[in-house]
């Protein structure tokens, strides 16, 4: 009996996901998880995720509230919202941002099965592209695009009502309901998605033209009357986001939908700022479109490496799927249960989706083009900027995939150029995922670096870095050193600021609120927002990351044994004071932020150095020198060489010149250019180490053919 219950359990599932429209929902989980869910573990916090992380920490949901208040409310009160349940562990708002961002094409399969039931196959392609769609990729961004990914999933499921409540008579009502509900709250989220109403009333159109009513005026006015509430429920939302929100809220943030703003700027010179947005417009779709699908077509796609070989693997796996679906799909075509759609009309829904898309695409880029805000894709890997796509997304989608069903051959080009595309995109995808993924680690190795460089940091300290993680650029880092330092930080003030000097020209030398100073003595602020931060040039930290991603604090006198170490740092070495806002702790330091990255890093090179550095200005020499036996012992080695310099030092003031002397040796038949550092160095050990002068001149006698000595000259 248990066999024969177990035997009837097992069948009704394989019956249930032989149904097509369950197998399709399926596999476009499946693909989502291989594309994106694979990496939810694996990413942080990027971008503007951080800021609002420390608010959050700092002020928890009320904070929030505040922060969002100016600009999108609702947004922040998701955010609030969110923060409360998932708390600050990366993983959990990458998971929402991924099941939002599915939950979006799988409503977009629904809906467009619903308008063509006979062409499954194409609205499973059009919610498979929107989820791989190459011209987006902020994905990783999970906490600061969940807003993004939820309106556009509810739009999407309003969009779907629309459809139910025109073929589906009998739910006329509870569709049209859901339908304007889901509208309303997908355009108090974010605005993006505005300008697609017009394209439900292609949508609508397209329906009423099915319908059996004379004469093009009566079709027309039945399409305007079923559209009429969500035109009104649209108006009185952009009235209220441009104008009301404006005068009722206490904080005058410039937005998107700044309306009554772009509205004064067109009056005063109405010919060039109207043609001026109609070239916006033109760009964007281009953008969005043609140069949005050639993304993925570069040098990279075809570099064979373990990351893209790991991308290779998925993109196949995938591709199987998409065929396998594809197939199914068009082999329950019979089963299609309207059957007032004929097959002659199943035949040219490619032509008429694509003429949806075309249009779609002049719609949709509306809450842009107001504020003449344009697309634009920047050099690889992050492109911080394509998030103006997702408004395109949508018809994007639905057009490609109406283009690659009517690209040759009727019977062959979905079944394996369709399968191409998307094999093509998950490979792009997927190495945008990796390099995120190596972001994360690099601003782990970053804040750990710190964390044992500077167990203690001096509140007001004004850190100057250059060649930060892509994804903290310019003030994205704000906070950041408040929850590395402070375990309690109620008070919501910026401590410390970290100055991305990549975002900053070397011609500003003032020090006000809008310019950086690097004169000695100057104020330094710092700003997010509300929030301001300000300190003194006299209390800094000048700070390089190389290559390898080894943070070098650029000082006085160590400045020249950064061998290539960035020129703005080392002429700017004397502002920083590590001396002065560095101190020694008994542990790491108990802010919250460190949890957040998990537990604490193998200890390699990067933590032997740092350490090293740190006892350097403490002067505990032993220590140094120990550190380096045990990082030998290890066999660890430093990409950048002149990395042993602190231990060569610690060596030398422990009189163990023999080891000094060796290290030497090898940096300079290596890298001649390091002569000149060593020289000073061995010179300044020299001059302070009077107790062992005369072992400490024999060592140098043996390394004076090499070492440029200034009491030999």
């Amino acid at each position: 009996m248990t066999q024969r219950l177990a035997a009837d359990s097992l069948h009704g599932v394989y019956s249930f996901f032989r149904k097509p429209d369950v197998f399709a929902i399926a596999s476009m989980l499946v693909i989502g998880g291989l594309v994106y869910g694979v990496f939810i573990t694996s990413l942080g916090f990027y971008w503007d995720d951080w800021p609002v992380v420390w608010v959050y920490n700092a002020l928890g949901q009320p904070g929030i509230a505040k922060y969002f208040a100016g600009q999108r409310p609702v947004y922040g009160w998701i955010i609030g919202n969110l923060a409360s349940i998932l708390g600050l562990s990366p993983a959990g708002w990458q998971l929402v941002a991924f099941a939002v961002r599915c939950a979006s094409s799988i409503a977009l399969f629904i809906a467009f099965s619903a308008l063509w039931p006979r062409r499954k196959d194409i609205a499973w392609l059009t919610g498979t592209l929107a989820l791989l769609y190459p011209g987006f990729t902020l994905q990783p961004i999970a906490l600061g695009f969940i807003p993004y990914f939820l309106s556009f999933a509810l739009f999407t499921a309003s969009l779907a009502a629309t459809i139910f409540s025109m073929t589906k008579p009998a739910n006329r009502w509870l569709c049209l309901c859901i339908s304007l509900i889901t509208a309303g709250l997908s355009y108090l989220v974010i605005e993006y998605f505005v300008g697609l109403e017009l394209f439900r009333l292609l949508i609508i159109a397209f329906l009423m033209n099915r319908e059996h009513i004379a004469g093009i005026r009566k079709k027309l006015s039945s399409t305007l009357i079923a559209w009429s509430p969500y035109a009104a429920l649209c108006l009185a939302y952009t009235v209220w986001r441009a104008f009301i929100f404006r005068i009722v809220s206490h904080y005058a943030i410039v937005s998107y939908m700044d309306v009554k703003g772009a509205g004064s700027t067109i009056q005063s010179n109405p010919v060039h700022e109207l043609w001026t947005r109609f070239l916006i417009a033109i760009h964007n779709i281009f953008m969005s479109t043609i140069i949005a699908w050639s993304r993925p077509f570069s040098p990279s796609l075809v570099t064979l490496n373990q990351r893209t070989i790991h991308s290779w693997i998925i993109a196949f796996i995938v591709a199987a799927i998409a065929i396998l679906t594809l197939r199914w799909l068009r082999l329950s075509r019979q089963d299609a249960p309207e059957p007032e759609l004929l097959d002659d009309e199943s035949h040219h829904v490619p032509e008429s989706g694509l003429l949806l898309g075309a249009l779609g695409l002049c719609v949709a880029g509306l809450p842009l083009v107001v504020p003449a805000l344009s697309v634009e894709f920047t050099p690889y890997p992050f492109s911080f900027a394509d998030r103006f796509t997702l408004s395109f997304l949508l018809p994007a989608s639905l057009m490609l995939a109406c283009l690659l069903s009517l690209i040759g051959t009727r019977r062959s080009s979905i079944r394996f150029l369709a399968p191409l595309v998307i094999l093509v995109f998950t490979v792009f995808q997927v190495q945008n995922e990796s390099l995120y993924r190596q972001d994360w680690q690099s601003q782990k190795s970053l804040l750990w670096q710190l964390a044992w460089r500077a167990p203690a940091l001096k509140p007001g300290t004004s850190v100057m870095a250059e060649d930060v993680p892509r994804s903290l650029f310019g003030n994205h880092s704000a906070g950041l050193l408040n929850m590395l330092y402070n375990r309690n930080d109620s008070a919501g003030r910026l401590n410390y600021f970290i100055f991305d000097l990549s975002q900053l020209s070397a011609d500003q030398l003032s020090g006000t609120a809008d310019r950086m100073s690097y004169i000695p003595g100057d104020l330094t602020f710092g700003r997010l927002r509300s929030f301001q931060f300000q300190g003194t040039t006299t209390q800094s930290l000048v700070a390089w990351i190389s290559p390898g991603g080894t943070i070098r604090v650029v000082t006085q006198p160590y400045a020249n044994e950064i061998l290539r170490g960035s020129t703005l740092c080392i002429n700017i070495a004397q502002l920083s004071r590590p001396e002065t806002v560095i101190s020694d702790a008994p542990a790491l330091p108990g802010g919250p932020l460190l949890s957040i990255f998990g537990s604490e890093p193998k200890h390699e090179w990067p933590y032997f150095y740092q350490k090293a550095e740190l006892d350097r200005q403490l002067q505990r020499w032993s220590d140094v020198s120990a550190l380096g036996d045990e990082a030998m012992k290890q066999e660890y080695e430093p990409d950048d060489p002149s990395e042993w310099f602190p231990f060569i030092e610690g060596y030398a003031r422990t009189r163990r010149y023999k080891t000094a002397v060796d290290i030497s040796n090898r940096i300079i038949e290596r890298y001649p250019d390091a002569v000149a550092p060593l020289s000073s160095l061995w010179q300044r050990v020299k001059r302070e180490d009077l107790e062992n002068s005369a072992e400490l001149s024999a060592t140098l006698r043996a390394l004076g053919s090499k070492l440029v000595l200034q009491d030999e000259h």
